[in-house]
């Protein structure tokens, strides 16, 4: 059996220092942070209905390279303001975290001083004098509580990190989400208008039957007031393309002029994606990575809280010199120097540092409540993409057939009112009919797109260039390329 024996004044002091530490190691818990956060029960495969059959790549659009869209996205991140703030949080992080660091090294400083003094009124001659001296300090980390303060700024930056390129893949989504409003409206305002010129064809056959005593004059006052309604639609949706495309020019960074492209179509999608597991979000996700970062923080964080308790060991070394001339103090055999060792332990400071200790325990368990919710919406956006890939692709399947029974109805309809076999109201309804599919149908292939969007940030998608790069291939219409006029940017 080992023994320890104390003897003089300085093993005393050695013996103190290393009972307390004995004392407060042995109040300080131990925290599994693995364990902390491994709180969420991961399922084996995605829970949504009818996803067995999707086995491809997950792809945005399929073949060409829509460079418009690419370049309006690389527009966003170079300009944005809040992607913008997001980076300047993490360069100040890194700062920090160099401040921080500092703290573990040993600092000094130069000081030279010169001073000469005199009387006005006598002949005494001025009297001179130099000094120079100089310092150093440095605290030995001996419990690792410098260690645990570098490295919760590390996690810190980390943390940063992530939220940056979290911010980045959203910004990128957002932006070709909002390509597509801008999309989506137009081609609305085509369908309205075309709209008005059925209607206004309706209006003028009414008209005829109407001069020629066919009909009542009810039948006129039906298709005037469906032509005034279709007039002030197609105002209201001239409104909502100028917003969305001023929304879409401020995110990219430009001046919301609203000025629109002349032509665009809704590219087609690939029905088929790859969903990976639940568990591949734990490793791909940013803005889960950055939770947990935030839990290691935070930990270290209460470390660092808790070795404040403990004694701290500093040692400081100085050196003077001084002299009438200034070649004095470069004499070294003038130098004064000294060197000493401060050991402080805490006794009284109004429970300042249990306290915080106290505070450090509550944000630690704040951010694992945080890490907990990061991990469960992200889940819930993921469940919810993939669900709606499959039941919007039900709803344009079933809106496309309706759209084409709808146009071949009122086809019919024109030609049984113009040989009096319908009313008014029969082809007033098959009108409506008609142009309320085409709408559902355009929103649906719209919600489409917005929703793979939001399914590829679920899902973690992969390094922003791919990401650009799915989003910009698109499959174009032959006789619907895109074309934007660079005045719209």
């Amino acid at each position: 059996m080992a023994r320890v024996v104390i003897n003089g004044p300085k093993c005393g002091l050695l013996y103190i220092l290393t009972c307390s530490t004995l004392f407060f190691s042995g109040c300080a818990p131990q925290i599994n942070i693995d364990q902390q956060l491994d709180l969420v029960a991961i399922p084996d495969s995605w829970q949504s209905p009818d996803i067995e059959a999707a086995r491809s790549e997950l792809k945005w659009l399929d073949a060409d390279e829509d460079r418009d869209l690419s370049a309006i996205v690389l527009r966003a991140l170079e300009n944005n303001p809040d992607l913008r703030i997001s980076a300047n949080r993490l360069r100040t992080a890194l700062a920090q975290q160099s401040i921080i660091d500092g703290a573990r090294s040993v600092t000094g400083d130069i000081r030279v001083s010169a001073s000469r003094s005199g009387d006005f009124e006598s002949d005494t001659a001025d009297n001179q004098s130099f000094s120079l001296r100089g310092g150093l300090a440095w605290e030995a980390d001996i419990w690792g509580r410098l260690a645990s303060d570098s490295a919760a700024a590390e996690q810190n930056v980390l943390s940063l990190k992530n939220d940056l390129e979290y911010a980045r893949m959203s910004l990128a989504t957002r932006t070709a989400q909002r390509w597509f409003d801008v999309s989506e409206s137009i081609l609305q305002n085509d369908l309205l208008e075309q709209n008005l010129e059925k209607l206004l064809q309706a209006q003028d056959l009414v008209d005829s039957r109407y001069a020629r005593g066919l009909v009542d004059v009810l039948d006129v006052l039906q298709i005037d007031t469906n032509v005034a309604t279709a007039r002030s639609n197609l105002a209201n949706q001239r409104q909502t393309v100028t917003e969305r495309m001023r929304a879409l020019e401020t995110l990219i960074g430009s001046y919301p002029t609203g000025k629109v492209p002349q032509a665009v179509s809704l590219p087609v999608l690939d029905n088929l994606v790859r969903r990976g597991i639940p568990t591949n979000l734990l490793e791909r996700r940013p803005d889960i990575l950055s939770a947990r970062n935030q839990v290691l923080a935070a930990n270290y964080d209460l470390n660092t809280a808790k070795k404040a308790l403990y004694p701290s060991l500093s040692i400081s070394g100085s050196t003077s010199t001084s002299g009438d001339e200034i070649g004095d103090i470069v004499d070294i055999d003038t130098l004064v120097w000294s060197v000493v060792g401060n050991i402080v332990q805490p006794v009284l400071d109004g429970s300042r540092r249990r306290q915080q200790v106290v505070i450090n325990e509550v944000a630690l368990d704040s951010g694992i409540a945080n890490y907990v919710r990061t991990i469960l919406t992200a889940y819930e956006e993921a469940e919810n993409a993939l669900t709606a890939e499959v039941t919007l692709a039900e709803q344009e399947e079933h809106l496309t057939i309706a759209v084409e029974r709808a146009i071949a109805s009122e086809e019919k309809a024109l030609d049984q009112y113009s040989k009096g076999l319908v009313d008014i109201l029969s082809l007033v309804n098959v009108q409506r009919n008609r142009i309320s599919s085409q709408q559902s149908l355009l929103r649906v292939q719209h919600r489409r797109l917005l929703n793979r969007a939001d399914l590829h940030l679920a899902l973690g998608g992969e390094n922003i260039e791919n990401y650009i790069n799915q989003m910009a291939g698109a499959s174009h219409d032959e006789n619907r390329q895109v074309e934007i006029s660079q005045e719209s940017l």
